[in-house]
């Protein structure tokens, strides 16, 4: 075949791939006992970048093919070994699903390759081709902050991924962001202090996600993180997006109406006050609603209970200048004489020392966000907030 394929054997197992060459793929002739086919169809990544690709395998109606099938990724001789690291879970497959974590080396060039998905069992293989589009250094960094198993051991590419280890890559690569993933290790001691002001050098835009996180020492945004998040907005020209359901509950210092004393949530996020945990999000269904006159304008979404993520919510009573983006209705503390919408994302821009960097607070898990008949997609939520940050168009 002339072609050095990664071949995963175990179960979990991964490894890197070490170059080789394209040609047809797969070794011969296609067997007709199963197929199957990946999603994507296609790879678009900046160097660095990460994503998983779905393989849906098709065994046959009138008899269907029980075997194992072993899953493999081919890589062309045009990218320097190691320069596409995979890692398939579960393998060999057994069943009708498996998925294979693609990696992208900083080392490689820009350009379009042809990867090469190859299932074999016993004699019998089939191959589906996998194009792939390195672009540009990316200037966005997505930063999993949910204290997972992946934050446990950051070495481990078979680290099962949570519901938002599999979310934000997908939603990123979907509006064509090309980005690298900055995992946070789990503290071995006292509280997390990276991703370092080095690590965001080069970046304009950050993702920040914490899943289910929240309490010490899984704080979803530490002191220390904070302190590096202000200096680098105040630099300018920088626009932050978190999505935290328990960031309020970490960081707050004051109530509903306020003021806020914690820096980071009065200067940066727009907190005159803030809630957490309220009887109409905590543990529940419920309803979000996009603000009028923002791009969230016209959208609904259904925020499901517990699942995947056991979900609750965080509210924020905008300060002058912070913008409500999209509603809960919610009466945060009993202050108010009855429930009413209030701010469950908000945006802020002007935002730092030099006053011109952006700032999204989504305070929903968007994790649990599914699109049924007339509410919108967690897809959806996630393009207007690019939208209102201005990293993308309506």
């Amino acid at each position: 075949m002339g072609s050095i394929a990664l071949m995963i054997a175990a179960i979990g197992c991964g490894g890197s791939s070490k170059g080789g060459t394209t040609g047809t793929g797969g070794s011969g002739q296609q067997t007709s006992k199963y197929s199957f086919t990946v999603a994507p169809a296609a790879l678009k990544l900046p160097p660095g970048g990460t994503q998983d690709v779905v393989v849906a395998i098709d065994r046959g109606s009138a008899t269907p093919f029980a075997g194992a099938i072993s899953f493999a990724l081919e890589v062309p001789n045009t990218i320097a070994a190691d320069g596409v690291t995979a890692s398939t879970t579960p393998n060999p497959a057994t069943a009708d699903a498996t998925t294979i974590s693609v990696g992208i080396a900083s080392s490689v060039l820009p350009g379009s390759y042809t990867l090469a998905v190859v299932g074999t069992s016993g004699a019998d293989s089939y191959t589906v081709n996998l194009p792939l589009t390195v672009t540009g250094v990316a200037s966005t960094l997505l930063v999993d902050d949910d204290y997972s198993a992946n934050n446990q051991d950051t070495t481990d590419l078979n680290a099962t991924p949570t519901a938002s280890d599999n979310l934000f890559p997908n939603l990123l690569a979907h509006d064509a962001v090309p980005f690298n993933t900055f995992v946070v290790p789990y503290p071995a001691t006292g509280m997390a202090s990276t991703p370092s002001s080095a690590d965001l050098t080069g970046y304009s835009t950050i993702i920040w996600y914490t899943g289910e996180a929240y309490g010490e020492p899984l704080m979803t945004v530490t002191p220390a993180q904070q302190a590096i998040l202000e200096a680098w907005l105040d630099q300018g020209n920088h626009t932050l997006l978190i999505f935290s359901q328990n960031m309020v509950y970490d960081l707050r210092l004051t109530d509903w109406t306020g003021p806020e004393t914690n820096s980071f949530l009065a200067n940066y996020v727009g907190a005159l006050g803030s809630a957490n945990d309220g009887e109409a999000v905590h543990n529940i269904t419920y309803n979000v609603t996009g603000a009028t006159g923002t791009p969230f304008a016209n959208q609904t979404y259904q925020v499901i209970m517990d699942s995947p993520l056991n979900s609750t919510g965080d509210v924020i009573n905008p300060a002058t200048g912070t913008d409500t983006l999209a509603t809960v209705v919610e009466n945060p503390e009993n202050i108010l004489d009855a429930p009413a919408p209030v701010a469950i994302i908000v945006g802020r821009k002007s935002v730092g020392a030099a006053h011109t960097s952006r700032v999204v607070y989504a305070g929903m898990p968007i994790e649990n966000v599914l699109m049924t008949s007339g509410n919108n997609t967690a897809q959806q939520l996630f393009h207007a907030a690019l939208v209102y940050a201005g990293l993308k168009a309506q």
